[in-house]
């Protein structure tokens, strides 16, 4: 069962400057995990990390170009595009990535606004 956020009205939206620099931050750490995976022969984990590393990067190129509420609404919209609601028996390899990648935008959106609505959710 999803459960919907509940919006909290003593949060307040963060700085996109700081979000921005939390955002590349993430990617580069993703980007780290890469490279390990890559290492250890995990291709497929390789290019999971990789995924998510360019929506970190996109998400950081938002937040500092448009309002928050805007970027975040933006991020949303990505995170509803590339959702798999469920895992396929065939041609699962991209559809974990799209998963991934909705999962990455959602993720970011959430760091703006917590109260938006789950697009995302999780694989049972």
């Amino acid at each position: 069962m999803n459960q919907v956020p509940v919006p909290r009205k003593d949060v307040s939206i963060p700085d996109g400057r700081d979000l921005a620099a939390q955002f590349t931050e993430y990617a580069k750490a993703a980007r780290g995990t890469a490279i390990k995976n890559r290492t250890k022969g995990d291709h497929f984990g390789e290019e999971l990390a990789q995924c998510r590393a360019d929506v970190y990067e996109q998400a950081a190129g938002l937040a500092r170009q448009l309002p928050l509420t805007e970027a975040a609404n933006q991020m949303m919209d990505h995170a509803k595009a590339t959702h798999v609601r469920t895992p396929p028996l065939i041609d699962f390899d991209q559809a974990g990535k799209h998963y991934i990648i909705a999962r990455a935008w959602q993720f970011c959106a959430w760091q703006i606004d917590r109260s938006l609505p789950e697009v995302a959710p999780k694989w049972s």
